[in-house]
């Protein structure tokens, strides 16, 4: 019988990153902790933001031409 690990591995992330953020808050102090998650936070929002934008163009540039689209998409997923 196999045993899945996905509900293990689930489970750890979210402990691993909290251990983390323990360490870090340890070393730097609470407050510096907190203003690199934010800073953090708001940095990949911003290229998730320009990545879906480029990403826009391109599909539509690929169907204004007549082409299939899909490649571009999924470049954009990856």
């Amino acid at each position: 019988m196999r045993i899945s690990l996905l509900p293990l591995f689930t489970l750890a992330l979210p402990l691993l990153e909290i251990a983390g953020f323990v360490v870090v808050g340890r070393q730097v102090g609470a407050l510096a902790t907190v203003g690199l998650m934010l800073a953090s936070s708001i940095a990949g929002a911003l290229l998730l933001r320009y990545q879906g934008f480029g990403v826009m163009t391109r599909v539509r540039a690929e169907m204004d031409a007549g082409r299939d689209p899909s490649r571009q998409l999924a470049h954009g997923a990856m």
